[in-house]
């Protein structure tokens, strides 16, 4: 990374936006698909930089920041007096055109509609831009007066315009993408539109040579078994018969319309740089740039509350509230149970086992209810008697029976039915006939869908997002139970009493007044075992590179009191023997999703594979609490789980005092699947330094890589990326984990098992994922291993993340630190979790093997140490 001195740094930091004391500065002298215009006098250039505009001198240097943070600033064009700058600016993930005034500072927007205007340049008077927009779902190209804002479209035909160009005649040539092919275009004056140029490879950014004649543009050519990747700067002399001369053959050239300094010369983008080029030329002379950007630092707040605090601690996942017509009885669900609610608030237990029993829903009669559990092996349907508690198995199908639906006749249950591990994945709706017990298929393919509910005796109706890519459920399916006529309306047409479940957020999560009415229940952690020691032969404590050899680790209640060698203090009554293998911290996974579908083998699972610790992160609140309370309280063997709401929703009231703790999904952390160069969203940035990596992540370069500016910003802010390594070239890029993995084979089908197998849908750009990580390592940026599970199988993930983190250069002890100890800081949790030291918790993994020499052998897990309590491999992966 190019380092300035400190006068140079100190200069700048003036010149740039004036950044707070408690500010960092990152040094950036590059740019991540950095887009520059040439001022008509050419003395100055202004390029995007990280979501800004900036100006600098033509012959480089400093550069002056011209646009606030946070706009998400973009392709800039200078207009022909030099003194106006037109450029794309992205609000809510959406992009206008907005105007500068460079004399004064001053900015206004060009336009603001609900549709995206993009790479916008000026008309040769400058009183008009003309740009791309999609208002009818596909780009052509339109012209707006500055003055007046009257538009004027310019092209109607199919496919998508992009990169309208115009000479200084008044030419304007364009990019057309149509039936997955491209071609340059030229629009005349005239009205008339010629093809200038065909490819089957992807084109993109002309730019006109003064006096016309001759284009530059960029050709992007796809990885193939015979050459790798490629983007090109290529120049069409126009004649009777064009002549085509690739300009680069090797540098990664990027999305930005080249800027002619003269007939001869010109500059352009490419490998995070400004080059100066004449075309007679085959070398490039750079165009030096230094910026100064202030960033607020990233690192959450330690969590204060002790993890193995004593109870009794009041429950806080309550989920599933479901009540009679008449309002006689409550059922719900928490500490993985159902309970029952009478009329004078008296409290019973329906169920009592280790098992996941959860979207129960009370018949219109409050004589019984159905529920969903995992109790005879698949996630069924039961119906249980009120109050009696009588048990009866409705459903007897290996997919996931959930969110049933009892008719108001009380003689007929609809449900929702998924072999995936999540809801908001495709499902099948079904209804059963409680009398005779037949079950009818009535809709398949349904995307996300809510619970469904009963308009009438004969008809359903269930809140679905219209598509994969649709933010939210927006569509209300209705279905004829007797026809099995299906019909899609709005979500705005659902009944007032039924808007809730065509939102986000799940429906089966209980309102806070409904929990606030219900009689308070109160857990505690597991009592503790006996003072033991294990002796260690080798221990990987997560601090060291290495082993510390014939130790001792002595635990008492949840902790480890002391690490010594062998005998140096008095034994206990028991003693674990652990001299043939090695102990390492219990892993971490920061970044994953559960739903109770997954049963009770969930958290069975993740320790299993020796991952002691979870982020969660959730759109259902209540849920991911009761998961987390029955995991901690020992109803149910699982990890520690970390809580982080998204979509803005908080915690529950007393959250503060419980010793679960609460991660807000914070914006600090970005998926490094995100750094795929198919995907052009904005990453999980925290707000409060969003305005400086947010838009320089929005994409990669044409090669999928991104440079300096992106890494400078990620060191200084202390941004966490996550790995998700695996999630991004699935499981099966370590094929040998998901083919012979014993645990696999056991706790999950083989219908589950071909899902992680299969690599389509992933873009291939494995190894550049990889390169990334591991730089921003190098650079000294934290990085944190999280899998997205259940992208990845749960567990097992965190191993392929440790494969392909060693895979892309990393020393296996600095993927396992990664795993561990800098997960644990990265949640705030360090000064608990992550390093084995006395003090900390007694979370470590048993293995047979040396994973500082292979770190495969990081998944032989013999036994797993949670909180002191040992657990045999066997017994968790069900074994026994």
């Amino acid at each position: 990374m190019t380092r300035v001195g400190l006068v140079l740094l100190l200069a700048l930091a003036a010149a740039a936006a004036p950044a707070r004391a408690e500010q960092r500065i990152a040094n950036v002298s590059q740019g991540t698909n950095m887009a520059l215009a040439l001022s008509p006098d050419g003395e100055s250039l202004i390029v995007d930089l990280l979501g800004r505009l900036w100006r600098l001198p033509s012959s480089g240097g400093g550069a002056t920041q011209l646009t606030p943070d946070g706009e998400g600033a973009r392709l800039p064009r200078i207009g022909p007096l030099g003194r106006r700058v037109v450029y794309q600016r992205a609000i809510d993930g959406q992009w206008d055109l907005w105007l500068l005034d460079l004399e004064t500072g001053e900015r206004r927007a060009l336009t603001h509609t609900p549709h995206d205007e993009r790479e916008p340049d000026f008309m040769p008077d400058g009183r008009s831009v003309v740009f791309a927009a999609n208002p009818d779902g596909r780009f052509c190209l339109w012209r707006i007066d500055i003055e007046t804002g009257v538009l004027t479209q310019l092209t109607a035909e199919p496919g998508d315009a992009s990169f309208p160009t115009v000479s200084e005649h008044g030419e304007i040539a364009y990019v057309r993408e149509w039936a997955g092919t491209w071609s340059l275009r030229a629009l005349l004056p005239s009205g008339a539109g010629i093809e200038l140029f065909a490819s089957d490879h992807r084109l993109t950014a002309p730019s006109w040579r003064p006096g016309g004649g001759v284009l530059l543009f960029n050709t992007q050519r796809r990885a193939t078994a015979d050459a790798p990747a490629a983007s090109a700067l290529e120049m069409l002399l126009l004649s009777p018969e064009p002549v085509l001369k690739t300009l680069t053959r090797t540098e990664d050239v990027f999305e930005s319309r080249a800027a002619w300094s003269g007939p001869g010369e010109y500059l352009y983008t490419a490998d995070g740089r400004i080059w100066r080029r004449r075309i007679a030329h085959v070398t490039r002379r750079p165009v030096p740039l230094f910026a100064a950007v202030g960033l607020e630092p990233a690192s959450p707040p330690p969590f204060g509350t002790a993890l193995d605090a004593a109870g009794p601690h009041r429950v806080l996942g309550v989920t599933g509230v479901d009540r009679s017509s008449d309002g006689r009885v409550a059922v719900f669900t928490a500490l993985g149970d159902l309970w029952l609610v009478g009329r004078r608030s008296d409290l019973r237990r329906l169920t009592d086992d280790p098992f996941v029993e959860f979207d129960a829903d009370v018949s219109p009669d409050g004589t019984f209810a159905v529920f969903a559990s995992d109790r005879a092996g698949f996630v069924d349907l039961w119906r249980v008697t009120l109050p009696g508690g009588v048990l009866t198995q409705l459903t007897r199908r290996p997919e996931k029976a959930y969110r049933p639906a009892i008719s108001p006749d009380g003689r007929r249950v609809a449900y929702l039915e998924t072999t995936g591990f999540e809801t908001l994945g495709e499902a099948a709706l079904r209804v059963l006939d409680l009398d005779g017990g037949a079950v009818r298929t009535l809709a398949e393919g349904l995307i996300g869908p809510a619970r469904p509910y009963w308009e009438n005796e004969e008809r359903l109706a269930v809140a679905v997002h219209s598509s994969p890519a649709a933010p939210r459920r927006d569509a209300i399916l209705r279905v004829d139970v007797a026809t099995g006529t299906v019909r899609t309306a709005p979500a705005s047409e659902a009944p007032a009493e039924r808007a809730a479940p065509a939102s986000e957020a799940p429906a089966e999560g209980a309102a806070a007044a409904d929990v606030d009415a219900l009689p308070p229940l109160e857990w505690e952690p597991p009592a503790p075992s006996e003072p033991y020691v294990v002796r260690a032969g080798r221990l990987f404590d997560g601090i060291r590179s290495d082993y510390r050899r014939d130790v001792d680790i002595h635990i008492e209640g949840q902790r480890i009191t002391a690490i010594v060698d062998h005998g140096a203090l008095p034994l206990p009554a028991r003693v674990v023997d652990a001299r043939d293998a090695a102990i390492i911290p219990g892993l971490i996974d920061v970044h994953a999703h559960h739903a109770a579908v997954g049963g009770e083998r969930l958290g069975r699972l993740w320790l299993a594979h020796g991952v002691t610790t979870v982020r969660e992160l959730t759109d259902d609140v209540a849920s991911a609490f009761e998961r987390a309370e029955s995991w901690a309280s020992g109803r149910r063997l699982g990890p520690r789980l970390v809580v982080s709401p998204v979509g803005g929703l908080a915690p529950p009231v007393g959250a503060a005092d419980s010793p679960i703790p609460v991660r807000p999904a914070s914006r600090i952390e970005i998926a490094a699947s995100l750094f795929s160069p198919s995907r052009a969203v904005a990453p999980f940035l925290a707000a409060e330094h969003a305005s400086a990596a947010a838009p320089s992540l929005a994409r990669t370069s044409p090669l999928g890589l991104y440079y300096d500016d992106v890494f400078s910003t990620l060191v200084a802010s202390g941004t966490v990326v996550t790995t998700a390594l695996g999630a991004a070239g699935g499981a099966s890029a370590v094929p040998a984990l998901v083919d012979d993995g014993d645990i696999l084979r056991r706790l999950y089908s083989a219908e589950e098992r071909a899902t992680w197998r299969d690599r389509s849908g992933f873009d291939g750009r494995l190894d550049t994922l990889e390169e990334t990580l591991a730089r921003l390592v190098r650079s000294g940026g934290q990085v944190a291993a999280g899998t997205e599970a259940p992208v990845v199988p749960y567990g097992l993930g965190v191993h392929v993340e440790l494969a392909l983190l060693v895979e892309a250069g990393l020393p296996p002890d600095q993927a396992l630190r990664i795993a561990t100890a800098s997960n644990a800081l990265a949640l705030g949790l360090g000064a608990q979790l992550g390093t084995l030291e006395a003090g900390k918790l007694a979370d470590f993994v048993v293995v047979d093997g040396d994973p500082l020499a292979d770190i495969g052998d990081a998944l032989n897990v013999t036994a797993v140490v949670k909180g002191g309590a040992w657990l045999d491999r066997a017994r968790l992966s069900g074994g026994e």
